[in-house]
């Protein structure tokens, strides 16, 4: 039999609508490898977003489909501006309103997704964890699908000895081991405080579904039986046991990416340590922060830790800040007042405010020393995978995890997006930038950049399960869609009831038979006891008469 016979060609569905491209940008990188391998990649989106698929990054996507107009600009500002001033230590209920938003879009997704399906059916879904209509075309299609996700989701693959739910777990939590009494406290009981607005939130969902016609509940068990991957890696993601269908197969990175353009170039050309900043790009951090942020960096470069800066701020970033604030700069050997617009036309030779920053063409340069970012997945995995130290400030969502996270693994230091002042700036970054290349920073970051490197392979992994559910679910149906047999990576006690599959009926049995040979020989003591004396009567006598006739015999 051929190769061709053996691994027949596949149509694959990649779904991304509300998140951005870096929600994207992971589920792409696992269909580039599927399209190296011969399968046919099409591509699913909301309007606006196609722009995405350049020929020259993503030219195996094969076909793209549209489906419908994503959150408007205001939507968006609104989104970023309430996740900027959530903090959550007070609850995760200020953050409903953007699940709301982009939740709204789920009926357009639904129905987008039906019409491809209905036109040509592809054999895999591949979305990303906001494209929730995928789970219902696994449910009313017989569609295996993959979600992509930045962490483990919430509701689902509990574990004991982590507290909380992933994307909502308070600053400073890793597990058990490490985490104080309250503080798991607080992450086990935040959830519960908030569940007058959970149950909103899933009442406004259950009737938005059935508003489009679909009456089951979303199809999210506790563990999957669907391909669930995380774009992270042990050592910054924290071990855990996990089901076959699920894996950490990050960082899902590009094997290239876009080179220094002229001046970013002769800027790192200039510099020997360059401290560079990327907190969002759609953040918009207050002016306070900014003339914070600056302040401690320049007293940074005064001193000599740093050479250069590069902080890259995008058009929506800048919307708060009062160009008219004067810092004091020093400029060689002389000292002035430069206004903040004049920073931002890079009218300071030692400083770079681009709209947009080759990212990690920057953090793969030698001069790049120090990485000052919001900590998001894609953020902390090119770090890491360059290997540069980090220093961080989580604004929402898995940011405060992966900021605990990077601190506990040594290689970063963090700040309080409430609280943090530039003389912490300062003193945090001094103590990265002093480590020198025997201090633990330095060490740890090597140590990561290699595990990174190694983990980066695993997105042929990741394609690994693709094919092998695909291939699986296509001969374990008959033609009439009938199940012949259970899904290869499902693990025998998802198809029992939770009483069999903790062997408790096995336990009961035991239970009762023992009870039943306790029971007998307590009864059967009794009774012995109770008549004893007759019982003794009636063996003496039935001796003496076998003695008796023994006698008898012998001597006849």
């Amino acid at each position: 039999m051929s190769w061709s016979q053996i691994h027949p060609s596949q149509k694959i569905l990649l779904v991304v609508t509300t998140g951005g491209f870096t929600h994207a940008a992971p589920v792409l990188e696992i269909g580039r490898v599927l399209a190296e391998r011969g399968h046919t990649i099409e591509f699913a989106t909301l309007d606006g977003q196609e722009s995405w698929i350049k020929p020259d990054e993503y030219g195996f996507v094969t076909k793209i489909h549209l489906l419908g107009p994503g959150p408007t600009t205001e939507q968006l500002d609104a989104h970023y501006r309430r996740m900027q001033a959530w903090d959550l230590r007070d609850g995760i209920q200020p953050a409903f309103a953007s699940k709301l938003m982009f939740d709204s879009f789920w009926p357009q997704t639904y129905h987008g997704l039906k019409n491809i399906i209905a036109a040509s059916r592809p054999s895999m879904i591949i979305a990303d964890f906001f494209a929730e209509a995928a789970h219902d075309m696994y449910v009313e299609y017989n569609i295996p699908i993959t979600i992509v996700a930045p962490n483990w989701p919430p509701l689902q693959l509990p574990c004991s000895y982590i507290p909380g739910q992933p994307g909502f777990q308070l600053p400073g939590t890793m597990t058990s081991e490490d985490t104080s009494m309250w503080l798991r406290i607080k992450n086990e009981t935040m959830i519960l405080l908030d569940l007058p607005a959970i149950m909103r939130l899933f009442k406004w969902t259950r009737k938005q579904r059935s508003e489009n016609g679909v009456t089951y509940p979303l199809h999210k068990p506790k563990k999957p039986d669907y391909l669930l991957f995380v774009n992270s890696f042990v050592g910054l993601e924290i071990p855990r046991d996990l089901p076959p269908t699920c894996a950490p197969v990050g960082p899902l990175l590009s094997p290239t990416w876009s080179p220094l353009d002229a001046e970013h170039e002769a800027f790192m050309n200039r510099h020997k340590s360059v401290l560079y900043i990327a907190l969002g790009t759609h953040i918009i951090l207050p002016h306070r922060d900014i003339v914070t942020i600056v302040t401690g960096v320049l007293r940074l470069m005064e001193e000599g830790l740093i050479d250069g800066v590069i902080w890259a701020i995008p058009k929506t970033g800048r919307k708060d800040i009062d160009g008219n604030q004067a810092v004091r700069v020093k400029v060689g050997n002389e000292t002035e007042d430069l206004h903040l617009a004049d920073m931002l036309a890079n009218k300071h030779p030692d400083c770079l405010f681009p709209f947009f920053a080759p990212q990690r063409a920057i953090l793969d340069h030698e001069s790049t020393k120090l990485y000052f970012t919001h900590g998001g997945g894609s953020s902390a995995n090119e770090a890491l995978f360059h290997g540069k130290p980090i220093l961080s400030m989580g604004i929402f969502s898995d940011q405060i995890a992966n900021t605990t996270r990077l601190v506990a693994a040594g290689v970063a230091e963090c700040l309080d997006k409430f609280s943090f002042t530039s003389d912490e700036l300062y003193t945090k970054a001094k103590k990265i930038l002093e480590s020198g290349d025997n201090g633990s920073y330095k060490r740890n970051v090597l140590r990561l950049q290699r595990i990174a490197h190694v983990a980066s392979h695993r997105k042929e992994y990741a394609a690994d399960l693709v094919e092998e559910v695909m291939y699986d679910h296509e001969l374990r149906f008959d033609k009439d869609g009938k199940e012949l047999r259970p899904m290869h990576l499902q693990t025998a006690e998802s198809r029992m009831s939770a009483f069999k599959a903790n062997n408790l009926d096995m336990y009961a049995v035991c239970a009762l038979g023992l009870t039943v040979t306790m029971a007998s020989i307590g009864l059967g003591g009794i009774y012995l006891h109770r008549y004893r004396a007759q019982l003794i009567g009636q063996a003496t006598s039935i001796i003496v008469r076998g003695w008796r006739n023994l006698y008898t015999a012998l001597r006849g």
